[in-house]
């Protein structure tokens, strides 16, 4: 037996082993175990694909359909595993964003536990009435004068009309054809800006009703304006706006989830900044 040992053939045999042994140890296995490999699909699993079939389709699937949804899954789970065991899930920015996306979902259904009640509803919507304010309306008659024709409407506005009196039509056939409505009923002020420019309708609520008045600019030039009628910003009732607070309650309740979650979470992390990342939070 020692003579066995002392050959060429075993020595040699020898040596790749132990050298073998040692790349082992420190790359870990070459080539994954047959148990690495192996994907379970219990009836957990089917259950969960039925469910989200029905909840995109509302019908259950077909047997045909469930087939294709149970080989569909195991493609993916597949294909999952095998890019785990290449490593294309580490330095992968997109994988990354997909797993940051799945942490703070995690985190967010803590906020989604809590119940939002009508006194959290009431007592946001006090503090912050100010939010929660319908714009002012406006009902009203223009007549476009042109880009340098401010003073030619003011003097036709003194010295031609009365200004109570002074007809619509007189008034209309003293200004200059434009594609802008002559007539405009029940427009918000942002409705208004966008038609006339930013700052019309705040010109607007400066005017006494039903007179003519001007000239006023907008972006096209210069403007005679009949103010008909005109419903001041007020704040809204709760009622009307109960729906949006609740809303907002809860996307606040998530976010307040999250940074919770990630407080926690750090303070299990030892972060080490070095070089230019290190200056930069030093700043």
């Amino acid at each position: 037996m020692k003579k066995l040992f002392n050959t060429p053939w075993m020595q040699i045999t020898s040596l790749g082993l132990m050298v073998a042994l040692a790349l082992l140890i420190l790359f870990g296995p070459g080539t994954p175990s047959e148990a690495d490999r192996k994907i379970v699909i219990d009836d957990a699993d089917v259950a969960q694909l039925i469910a989200a079939w029905q909840s995109t389709w509302n019908r259950l699937p077909t047997q045909e359909e469930l087939t294709g949804i149970l080989q569909n899954h195991v493609r993916e789970e597949v294909l999952y595993q095998e890019s785990l065991r290449q490593g294309l899930d580490k330095s992968n920015a997109a994988v990354k964003r997909a797993l940051i996306n799945q942490m703070d979902m995690m985190a967010e259904g803590q906020g989604e536990q809590r119940e939002i009640t009508d006194a959290d509803i009431l007592a946001y919507y006090n503090l912050r009435k100010e939010q929660f304010v319908s714009p002012a309306i406006f009902s009203f008659k223009q007549v476009y004068f042109g880009q340098d024709a401010e003073m030619q409407a003011l003097a036709l506005l003194k010295d031609k009309w009365n200004a109570t009196n002074a007809s619509f039509e007189q008034v209309l056939s003293a200004g200059q054809t434009t594609m802008l409505p002559p007539v405009l009923e029940n427009r918000n002020g942002p409705q208004v800006d966008r038609e006339f420019g930013q700052g019309f309708a705040a010109a607007l609520e400066e005017l006494e009703t039903n007179t003519w008045e001007g000239p006023l600019a907008s972006s096209f030039g210069w403007h005679l304006v009949y103010l008909d009628s005109l419903a001041t910003a007020a704040p809204m009732p709760l009622s009307a706006v109960r729906g949006s607070i609740y809303e907002q309650l809860q996307y606040e309740d998530k976010n307040a989830a999250k940074e919770q979650f990630y407080t926690e979470l750090i303070q299990q992390y030892d972060v080490t900044y070095k070089g230019l990342a290190q200056q930069i939070v030093n700043e």
